[in-house]
């Protein structure tokens, strides 16, 4: 599965959001509306970019609230 980035593609040119941290939570959000399991994320060049800021969103949220960090 592929998608099309905010502004990129086929989907809606928007004025805010363009930045690595929007694009990753866009992921986040796309990955829990299609209740993905176990999914694995690929990226070039700037899509790199995204899923290492995904990844480090989930782990954030997934070990950081535990910890108090």
């Amino acid at each position: 599965m592929a998608h099309d980035r905010r502004g990129h593609g086929r989907s809606s040119q928007t004025s805010e959001g363009n930045n690595m941290e929007t694009y990753a939570s866009d992921i986040a959000q796309l990955v829990e509306a299609l209740d993905l399991k176990d999914a694995i994320h690929v990226g070039h060049s700037t899509g790199g970019g995204e899923v290492i800021r995904y990844r480090r969103q989930i782990w954030k949220r997934t070990y950081c609230k535990s910890s108090n960090h």
